[in-house]
């Protein structure tokens, strides 16, 4: 015997209902969001109790390209000086904000120290050529400073060298509605005297990251922000600044860490 088929009405979607399963559905990734940040926080807390920074590995490979001047630059113009180094993609102009404002802020504090160089590598040398980068240098305030060095060479050799030579990322996946999003990673390297790179790396953007987070979760989950301490993270992009001026104290001070 045939069955009769079954007629479906459509589901209504009720707009109240909807919204809200997007909401809770944010929430939730706020709060994922906050515990990641978090872990992250207390993964480097070693490093925040003992600000002293240890060798990653040197730089033993010179690395050519030119600056901002259209001037041949090399690795090798950085020995006896330290140096804080950041990638650069002028298209990342919100994403490089936090980096570069600390560089500047780090070269007005000391404007006759000749021991301190400040070096970007863009990893868009097609779009971002001399004349694109000393017009940031002028956005700065610094284009008459000599210890910048805004630097392009060929594409694959500037991201090797960055990635492999220096170990800094500038590429990171985040999660998001859609699933992972790639963005730009603006991280702060200091490299001392010697080529040594360094670490602990600063990613200013991640700190402003968990200080909203903080401050969100204080505001919408009072309870879970007790229990992690969110209070402590509100604040966190000053903290990142001071250990920032710390690692460079004990970097003149030739004060390391042993590994």
């Amino acid at each position: 015997m045939a069955r009769r088929p079954i007629h479906l009405e459509p589901a209504e979607r009720d707009p109240a209902k909807l919204k809200k399963t997007g909401l809770s559905i944010a929430v939730l990734m706020m709060i994922g969001g906050v515990l990641v940040t978090f872990a992250y926080r207390l993964k480097h807390q070693a490093d925040e109790q003992d600000a002293r920074p240890h060798v990653v590995q040197r730089l033993t490979e010179v690395f050519f390209g030119r600056d901002q001047n259209k001037k041949a630059f090399s690795t090798e113009q950085l020995k006896g000086k330290t140096t804080l180094f950041t990638p650069l993609s002028l298209r990342e102009g919100e994403r490089m904000r936090e980096a570069l404002s600390a560089m500047r802020d780090l070269s007005r504090r000391f404007p006759d120290d000749e021991s301190l160089r400040f070096l970007g590598i863009t990893v868009d040398p097609e779009a971002d050529g001399p004349d694109e980068l000393q017009r940031l240098l002028a956005e700065l305030g610094v284009a008459d400073d000599k210890r910048w060095y805004f630097v392009q060479a060929e594409e694959e050799a500037a991201r090797g060298y960055i990635r492999h030579k220096i170990r800094a990322e500038f590429k990171e996946s985040v999660s998001s509605l859609e699933g992972p999003r790639a963005r730009f990673r603006s991280t702060l390297v200091f490299i001392d005297e010697n080529l040594h790179v360094l670490a602990p790396m600063f990613d200013l953007n991640l700190a402003r990251e968990v200080a909203a987070d903080a401050e969100r979760l204080l505001e919408e989950n009072p309870e879970e922000a007790r229990r992690l301490k969110a209070q402590e993270r509100v604040d966190d992009v000053e903290k990142a600044r001071a250990r920032l001026n710390a690692v460079l104290r004990y970097i003149r001070e030739g004060d390391l860490k042993e590994g």
